[in-house]
Order: C-alpha cells, then sequence, then structure tokens
C-alpha cells in the first residue's frame, strides 16, 4: 500500500541516486552487448570497377577517394595494382591467396571481403612491399601490425593511429601514394654500374 506521507529531502536524494544509478548500469550494459564490430563496407569499388585497362584503374582510385572506408578487398585490390601495375585475381579470394603466397598477409589470416581494413594488417604488408626492416622492436618482436605500424607512422608513410583503426578511402589512397614516392627516392639513392 502507498504511503501518503511526503518523501523527505533524503529519500528524495536518495531515490535519485538510485535512478541515476540505475541509468548509467543501463548504459554501460548497452555499450558492452554491443562489442567490438569491425565495421563494414556496404558496398565495394573493385566490384564496380573490376577492369584491367587505364580507365577502370583510374575510375577505382577516384571512386575510392570518395568512399569514407577502405573494405579489405578494396585495399588488397589496391595494393596489387600498386606493386605489379595490375590485379588478375577473379576475387577477393583469390587476392588474398596471391597476397598469403607472397608472404604479405599471415596464412591465419581470414577477414571477410567487407570489413574494413585495419591499419596494423595493411602495414604489415607494406613493410614487406618496400622491404623495411625496423627499428629493434621489429628486430626482436617481428612485423606485429603494432610495429610495423609504428615503423611507418616514424617515416611517415602512415598518419599517427592504432592497429586496429581503419582507412577512409582517402587515406588509403593517400598512403598508396606515399608508398610510390618512397619507392621513387630509394629508387632514386641506388648508384648506377
Amino acid at each position: 500500500m502507498l504511503s501518503k506521507t511526503p518523501l523527505t529531502g533524503r529519500a528524495l536524494s536518495r531515490i535519485r541516486k538510485q535512478t541515476v544509478a540505475a541509468i548509467a548500469a543501463a548504459c554501460a550494459l548497452a555499450i558492452l552487448s554491443a562489442g567490438c564490430q569491425s565495421a563494414r563496407v556496404t558496398q565495394s569499388v573493385v566490384a564496380k570497377f573490376p577492369g584491367e585497362d587505364t580507365n577502370a584503374q583510374l575510375s577505382f582510385w577516384h571512386e575510392l577517394a570518395g568512399h569514407h572506408l577502405t573494405s579489405n578487398d578494396d585495399a588488397f585490390h589496391g595494393i596489387l595494382l600498386d606493386i605489379d601495375g595490375h590485379d588478375k585475381s577473379k576475387d577477393y579470394a583469390q587476392r588474398v591467396a596471391t597476397l598469403k603466397s607472397r608472404g604479405m598477409l599471415k596464412s591465419s589470416f581470414d577477414e571477410p571481403a567487407d570489413t574494413a581494413i585495419e591499419r596494423g594488417v595493411m602495414a604489415t604488408i607494406v613493410v614487406k612491399v618496400l622491404d623495411i626492416r625496423g627499428g629493434w622492436a621489429m628486430h626482436v618482436f617481428g612485423d606485429t601490425q603494432r610495429y610495423a605500424l609504428r615503423e611507418l607512422v616514424y617515416r611517415g608513410i602512415f598518419p599517427p593511429s592504432s592497429p586496429q583503426q581503419t582507412f577512409s578511402g582517402a587515406e588509403f589512397v593517400g598512403v598508396i601514394g606515399k608508398i610510390d614516392d618512397s619507392q621513387i627516392s630509394v629508387a632514386s639513392n641506388v648508384p648506377t654500374p
């Protein structure tokens, strides 16, 4: 039965504290139940421009630069275009197999095509493309995502970030440009016989 006595200041304060605590607990539960999910890219750029000709490649890069996220599929297509000048792979599975066969991706890599590329994954590929040996940490721990990324940030190829961060299309295209600049710089410093 409800009491007809009015709430005192202490009782009202206690109810407010309990209400605030309940709301905070509900918010924390909602955040924790959502968990850490990988960002998904709804539309692949490589699916829109799959050709090998120059126009398809230019359209791919132009379109990708305007996207908010870069998918694994688009990133692997882009890196193959950059290092080989073409991507003969018919689909994502072939791209992954090609990169694994070259030792650029770990054999355990199994992320879906539509997952946004993480900077750590891309960093391990880039240090192999550029044949970067790194500092003491890479010598001791190998080309882990963390230390590969730190080395590329140090060299100005990647922006400061964490291995779990993703790339926007413009950021990814910018990194590809810096990879090219780095390769040109290394090639111009090689003495001619």
